[in-house]
């Protein structure tokens, strides 16, 4: 479990952003990656390409990710080619901190990085620099990979944490420009009008396969360009052809809301 982060320059962030009421439901936020003038490389889309290699960098939250979207990928566009490999450790800093793990980004023709495992603070008394996972965005598109932030979705109960760690994930993707995935905010959606849904492990914390299920169409989405509400149904997935439709169907809605990737 990553530690809650609040940046120091979080106030500042979001008033050049105009992000509206900072810290509250996921329906405020404003996507602002494409007004801000970067100075640092643009993301590369590799989307459309059809043939992904997908390193994933992460710990516990991002474990189950590959082989889900694997299964997700390989069934809905059945005429590409989809390889991933996960990085696992428990912070990004730890993670970027074997160089073994750094070379991984240039060992191979990766289409996509996926960085997971950014640390924050749960009370918002610290302050967690974020240099290192700037520094893995900026190596992957040396490399021409394009990378994607995958911000965790909140704990049970907590519906604002969603927003909080999004935004501390765009205000990344400034210094560093990523594409940033809208994780927490799909969580939030589908649990408005899926109440009964359990997307939660017995933990409160950790996603259940369902959860794991739901993140991995975020990606789905993002990784490939093709919209998540017209995925057919899967039966190599284990939920219902109604539950299937209905995430894909908000998946698609909050991407839509909240773009992962600068146009």
């Amino acid at each position: 479990m990553a530690f809650k982060y609040i940046s120091t320059m979080f106030v500042t962030i979001c008033l050049i952003l105009l992000l509206v009421a900072c810290g509250s439901g996921s329906s405020e936020i404003k996507n602002t990656q494409n007004e801000e003038t970067q100075t640092s490389s643009p993301v590369i889309n590799n989307n459309p390409q059809g043939d992904y290699k997908i390193i994933i960098y992460g710990n516990s939250h991002s474990s189950s990710l590959g082989t889900l979207l694997e299964t997700i990928i390989t069934y809905q566009l059945p005429n590409t080619s989809v390889y991933t490999m996960t990085v696992g450790g428990r912070f990004l800093d730890e993670i970027a901190a074997v160089d073994a793990n750094v070379d991984k980004l240039r060992e191979s023709t990766w289409s996509h990085a996926i960085f997971q495992g950014q640390k924050y603070s749960q009370s918002g008394a610290f302050d967690y620099p974020t240099t290192e996972t700037e520094r893995l965005i900026s190596i992957a598109k040396e490399q021409e990979i394009t990378p994607i932030l995958f911000p965790e979705h909140p704990q049970k109960g907590n519906p604002a944490e969603a927003t909080t760690v999004y935004e501390l994930h765009l205000s990344i993707s400034i210094e560093e420009p990523s594409c940033v995935a809208p994780v927490g905010l799909v969580w939030n959606r589908v649990l408005e009008i899926m109440p009964s849904v359990n997307l939660y492990n017995a933990d409160a914390n950790h996603a259940s396969y369902a959860g794991n299920v739901l993140t991995a169409m975020v990606f789905y989405e993002i990784v490939t360009s093709e919209l998540a509400d017209t995925m057919q149904f899967n039966p190599n997935i284990n939920l219902t052809q109604q539950q299937q439709a209905m995430f894909a169907q908000v998946v698609t809605e909050v991407l839509n809301l909240y773009p992962a990737c600068a146009a």
